[in-house]
């Protein structure tokens, strides 16, 4: 026994159709298509974001290279007052030996930003073509297993006791809130005048800062007790 067949009323399309009209669009517009598919979708999954511990905060290039920078200026502003620059015959022609800078408020105190300004200094006089005498080389080349070779020291007695320099770089540096104020100078090593001065302004930040932590007084013998005797007559 056959049923008759169910006709589709008149205008309303069959399944056929409306699977190429979905493709169709899909096709011409994808992008506004999905938003329309009439099939259920599953919501894809937000990424998780997962909470980054803060970093520490790590010396940046930037610090050193402006510190450079500075010093860099600061010694080109030696140079402009110079009474004769000239490298061979000039205020500097007999040599120049560089100094660690000290604090303002006490002569005999430094630290490793004393030090550096003064080694950096040191190469900007010699990439200028100064005379540079450097007063920290030993007479003999120390020899260490593990360690290497070392030809630099601070020792009185490893050292030569004798300098032929015409002049001499030194400087101060005082540390305040916010910056550090250093001031450089060039003084004649016979007559004690003042050749050249200069000034630059370094802002205190976390390069300053380690620079300056292990800010040391030099050791001063401490003077030998007197014995003194009472006399009675």
């Amino acid at each position: 026994m056959q049923f008759p067949r169910k006709q589709q009323s008149p205008g309303w399309p069959t399944p056929s159709s409306l699977a190429k009209i979905a493709v169709l669009v899909l096709l011409v517009l994808p992008g506004q298509a999905a938003a329309f598919w009439p099939f259920s979708q599953e919501a894809s999954p937000k990424p998780k974001v997962e909470a980054v511990a803060p970093a520490a905060p790590a010396l940046t290039v930037n610090e050193a290279a402006a510190l450079r920078t500075e010093i860099q200026g600061l010694a080109n502003e030696l140079f402009r007052n110079l009474a004769d620059a000239d490298p061979e015959n000039g205020d500097l022609g007999k040599g120049v030996l560089v100094c660690t800078f000290v604090e303002l408020k006490k002569l005999s105190r430094t630290s490793s930003l004393g030090r550096y300004v003064a080694e950096q200094l040191m190469n900007e006089m010699q990439q200028h073509h100064y005379e540079v005498v450097e007063i920290r080389k030993s007479q003999a080349i120390l020899l260490q297993e593990k360690r290497g070779e070392f030809g630099l020291s601070r020792n009185p007695t490893e050292v030569s006791q004798a300098v032929a320099v015409g002049a001499m770089l030194t400087g101060t540096y005082t540390p305040s809130k916010d910056s550090i104020v250093i001031n450089a100078r060039i003084i004649d090593n016979r007559s004690a005048k003042l050749l050249s001065s200069a000034t630059a302004i370094i802002p205190r930040n976390q390069l300053a800062e380690q620079l300056l932590a292990d800010t040391a007084s030099v050791r001063e013998a401490k003077p030998e007790p007197l014995y003194l005797k009472k006399l009675e007559l």
